[in-house]
């Protein structure tokens, strides 16, 4: 589909099997916004992979690790990154290396390990006004939820 990655191999060669993830249920299914977002996610870490020979099949824990290294904590790049955009990248290459069945899984994020620590939840909660009032009122100025000013206040 328009817009979805393409990787060309330093060959000048398309590759195949990530086409292949690209077409896939897998690949295919989620929101347009997600897509874009995994699509922009795989390229440093095919890039990477490629200047060091290997093929997505062929990323080793260690490739993984040093990919990892660079993107989050190395003074000497420019561009690093934080938790919530690795933790992303890292359900993207998850999501690619278990469609591709390569095992063990050099990045897996059901593992504790490969999710940072310094991530940040998006997720938002909203209140009503009710709900708000309410936190308030039990909150802030000390009431009970029947709105009596609490005791020993």
């Amino acid at each position: 589909m328009p817009g979805d990655p393409v990787h060309i191999r330093p060959d000048g060669m398309v590759d195949w099997d990530f086409l292949d993830f690209v077409r896939s249920a897998v690949f295919r299914n989620p929101e347009r916004e997600t897509k874009r977002n995994y699509g922009t996610d795989y390229r440093p870490l095919l890039s990477l992979l490629s200047s060091r020979g290997l093929s997505w099949r062929d990323a080793t824990p260690q490739a993984l690790a040093d990919y990892r290294h660079w993107r989050c904590k190395a003074p000497e790049n420019p561009g690093r990154i934080g938790g919530t955009k690795w933790n992303r990248e890292a359900a993207a290459f998850t999501k690619l290396f278990t469609w591709g069945e390569v095992y063990p899984l050099s990045v897996d994020v059901s593992r504790c390990e490969d999710l940072a620590a310094d991530s940040v939840s998006a997720r938002v909660s909203w209140l009503t006004p009710r709900t708000w009032d309410l936190w308030f009122d039990i909150g802030p100025r000390g009431r009970t939820r029947a709105g009596i000013a609490a005791g020993g206040r």
